[in-house]
């Protein structure tokens, strides 16, 4: 068996996905990056394919949550087949290991001892007043300032053993008890730059959605669009952010 893979799910993602390439092409080998493509159009994934695994996957209809956490825990528990541990990561999440221990995440990944690891989670966001647009091309926590403690990315992600997640993967079903590991960080970028977020969420807010998560509120939040009273307000705030803290400095070049 291989040591370990990582995988994402994407639908359009052209400014995340190279990211998020990026960051785990240092941990995994290219053989053992995984995308499963969406219906993308935009050319994104094709790109891509010279960078990892991209496997096609169907749905007419976007943001079905209860599809998605089907399709992704599928998937994991085939890597497992393969794979000694397997991390999966939304394109907006990198996961890092606080190089106050860890020598990177395949440092952490190999020294884990536990079935499965819950992330620390963090949301990174932008404030215009005080912090310039973000320019993609430079490394990114540099330009930023502040970040936000946050339990709803707080989410298990890494696991040697098959998953069955809660929507969202915020929770593992199995290991309702399972603490965030400070070790191990998820920093959340959804927000990092607020062009680029109104930019998002004008594209997937008109989306074919499914119906059920529109009347049952599942990811409410990436249909609010700049025009909304409500996008600034979670835009600044969020779901779950406790008050912002600086982002220390040995954490900085990470990402």
């Amino acid at each position: 068996m291989r040591r370990r893979a990582a995988f994402t799910i994407v639908q359009n993602e052209p400014l995340f996905l190279p990211l998020w390439l990026d960051h785990y092409g240092r941990y995994f080998d290219r053989t053992d990056l995984y995308v499963l493509d969406h219906d993308t159009e935009d050319g994104s994934t094709a790109e891509a394919g010279k960078r990892c695994n991209v496997l096609r996957v169907h749905r007419d209809k976007s943001f079905d949550h209860a599809w998605l956490n089907a399709t992704v825990t599928a998937f994991q528990a085939f890597l497992l087949h393969s794979y000694e541990r397997v991390l999966f990561a939304e394109a907006d999440e990198m996961v890092v290991a606080d190089p106050a221990h860890y020598d990177g995440l395949d440092d952490y990944i190999e020294r884990c001892p536990d079935p499965v690891a819950r992330c620390t989670g963090f949301e990174v966001v932008h404030y215009p007043d005080e912090e310039p647009p973000l320019q993609f091309d430079r490394p990114l926590l540099a330009q930023r300032n502040y970040w936000h403690a946050s339990r709803l990315y707080s989410k298990p992600l890494l696991s040697a053993v098959p998953m069955s997640w809660s929507l969202g993967f915020h929770e593992a079903v199995a290991f309702p008890d399972l603490r965030p590991d400070p070790g191990l960080l998820l920093v959340h970028l959804h927000r990092i730059d607020y062009g680029a977020c109104v930019a998002r969420h004008r594209a997937t807010a008109a989306r074919n959605w499914n119906e059920r998560d529109v009347q049952e509120g599942h990811g409410a939040q990436n249909r609010l669009v700049e025009a909304d009273e409500a996008f600034k307000t979670w835009f600044l705030r969020g779901a779950d952010n406790t008050g912002r803290e600086r982002i220390p400095e040995r954490l900085r070049t990470l990402l």
